[in-house]
């Protein structure tokens, strides 16, 4: 699935969304026309393995979700925005196509945490068997958990996981990461801004605790300046937790490091 949402007048530029792990291009569905609003041509990607992608019959590792992002992508674009797994993925193609975009929202990148990841996978496992078992239980489940959400964020999550090739996730999530998190966000050439949630439980209930945690977000604060570390009140799901906050910090960063030019 490709999702597109217009400005109603010329473009300020472009704007690339990409979803986290068991998700799809859905998610974005009250960001991606926010963004349009204030002047953005937005588009949001399904990754391979999630959506209406064909199921891959063989393990989710990150070149091949790197490269199945990048034969879809649609050029050069202004900003690019990745959450959870999404935000890796953006930094890799950032990293290996350093033309490709002058800014990047990091929205709760994961670290490289085993245990974390043997987590995610177990909750993954559970899940997926209860949307085709149970899907209104799951459905409760969510709701009362992510009391933030509107109902359309809990439809969208539960297609997501349905959606989903799970075994590839799974195989994906259980092999050893290919990635350094601190040194994509240190060598970045673009302006980058993380959106993270606190390190710790959500008094209000979110959902997952932030997946940008220990030495990892220690080395990642440390990269950034304060301003381009920023810490929402939410869970994993700050998109869908605070998105009107989440659009209102994307547009200060984005005035900052690609200012709208006045035409003639």
């Amino acid at each position: 699935m490709t999702l597109r949402w217009e400005p109603l007048g010329p473009a300020r530029g472009r704007v690339v969304l990409l979803h986290g792990e068991m998700s799809h291009a859905a998610t974005w569905w009250r960001i991606g026309p926010a963004l349009a609003g204030l002047g953005w041509d937005v588009t949001a990607l399904d990754l391979p393995g999630h959506g209406e992608r064909p199921l891959l019959n063989r393990p989710l590792h990150m070149p091949a979700i790197v490269q199945g992002t990048s034969e879809r992508f649609p050029g050069k674009v202004d900003v690019l925005v990745g959450h959870g797994l999404g935000a890796i993925v953006a930094l890799v193609l950032a990293s290996r196509y350093v033309d490709l975009t002058e800014a990047l929202v990091l929205e709760e990148p994961p670290g490289a945490r085993t245990e974390d990841r043997e987590a995610l996978a177990d909750s993954i496992a559970t899940d997926s068997a209860l949307v085709h078992s149970d899907r209104d239980q799951l459905m409760r489940r969510l709701r009362l958990a992510n009391p933030r959400w509107s109902p359309e964020d809990v439809e969208h999550a539960v297609a997501g996981m349905a959606a989903a090739d799970v075994p590839a996730i799974l195989a994906g999530l259980r092999a050893p990461r290919p990635w350094d998190l601190p040194t994509l966000v240190a060598t970045l050439r673009a302006q980058a801004l993380v959106l993270a949630a606190p390190d710790e439980p959500d008094p209000l209930g979110s959902g997952r605790l932030s997946a940008l945690r220990g030495i990892d977000r220690l080395a990642v604060e440390r990269a950034l300046s304060t301003e381009r570390f920023t810490v929402l009140p939410g869970g994993h799901h700050l998109h869908r937790d605070v998105p009107d906050l989440w659009v209102k910090t994307f547009r200060e960063f984005v005035d900052t490091v690609h200012p709208l030019r006045d035409t003639p």
